[in-house]
């Protein structure tokens, strides 16, 4: 259930992004990951790769600031 400030995210919308942005795996098959946390929807794409959206607008910039403060 979205909160009133969450986007709507659902697999047709992760399709639509993925095949614009990353045509190459367009052809993945897209599953939502069930997921208790409200910052993201994760969803698996293919057998080995994921795709993960910020639901909230405050969410972001998580993923650069993950990228620049975790380890390789």
């Amino acid at each position: 259930m979205n909160q009133a400030n969450e986007m709507e995210i659902d697999v047709p919308l992760v399709k639509r992004l993925i095949a614009t942005q990353f045509p190459q795996w367009a052809d993945h098959l897209v599953q939502p990951v069930e997921s208790a946390g409200t910052d993201n929807a994760i969803y698996r794409l293919g057998a080995d790769m994921a795709v993960r959206l910020p639901r909230v607008e405050w969410a972001i910039g998580q993923v650069e600031k993950e990228q620049r403060w975790l380890p390789n």
